[in-house]
């Protein structure tokens, strides 16, 4: 297991403006600024990997280092791949205690919101130096419990994968299988010609966080549509 800390993501503001529905020159974009400066101040960015040979693959599971995990989706995601790289990403807890001590609704919105873009952008910039370190063109993931192919009961062998994550970077695993703090992602990245995003094979309408359309198509050929 990898521990990779001390790295202070880009916020991207664009995104925030976005799922806030929020013009550059609109009044209340001036104070929410002034929160992104507040959360980008008090988040601690953290991340473990590790670095997998791909052992066995079946028709709708794959074998990593003698851990199995169950998912058509990553099952066909990995057709190609040698080499894997499962993760656990958290940009620590006082994101979400800043909200919880926020009596305004909109700003513990606002809060929320900016709190899960630093997530995903600490993402991004984890599989920007997995990518330099290990010489990969392009990098995909998929997170634990994003789609019900690959459910949070998952998060288990995951974790047991990686070994001590909350020993390494303070992220646990409630009885139900979510993650403490809240602000935290798992997953596994995996090299790739073609990106992926999880919201290509999801249905939902108005998800905030979308990053892709949903394609029925490629969902079908997945097997999660009819």
């Amino acid at each position: 297991m990898k521990i990779l800390e001390n790295f202070q993501p880009q916020i991207n503001t664009a995104e925030i403006r976005k799922r806030l529905h929020l013009s550059a020159d609109s009044p209340e974009w001036k104070g929410v600024e002034k929160t992104i400066q507040d959360v980008a101040a008090h988040i601690r960015p953290k991340c473990v990997y590790k670095e997998c040979h791909v052992d066995q693959k079946d028709d709708k599971s794959v074998t990593l280092e003698n851990v199995c995990f169950q998912s058509r989706v990553l099952r066909k995601n990995l057709e190609a791949a040698q080499r894997v790289f499962p993760f656990v990403i958290t940009i620590g807890a006082e994101p979400e205690e800043m909200a919880a001590a926020q009596s305004d609704y909109l700003e513990q919105y606002y809060l929320d919101t900016i709190a899960n873009v630093a997530l995903q952008d600490a993402i991004q910039s984890v599989c920007a130096r997995l990518r330099k370190q290990y010489h990969l063109e392009k990098l995909s993931y998929m997170n634990v419990g994003s789609l019900e192919d690959w459910p949070l009961s998952q998060q288990r062998p995951l974790f047991s994968l990686l070994g001590d994550v909350e020993g390494a970077i303070g992220v646990r695993l409630s009885s139900s299988m979510l993650m403490h703090p809240a602000k935290s992602e798992s997953g596994i990245f995996f090299p790739t010609e073609v990106s992926f995003f999880n919201c290509q094979l999801c249905p939902r309408k108005d998800c905030p966080s979308r990053k892709a359309a949903f394609d029925r198509q490629m969902a079908r050929e997945y097997g999660v549509a009819e």
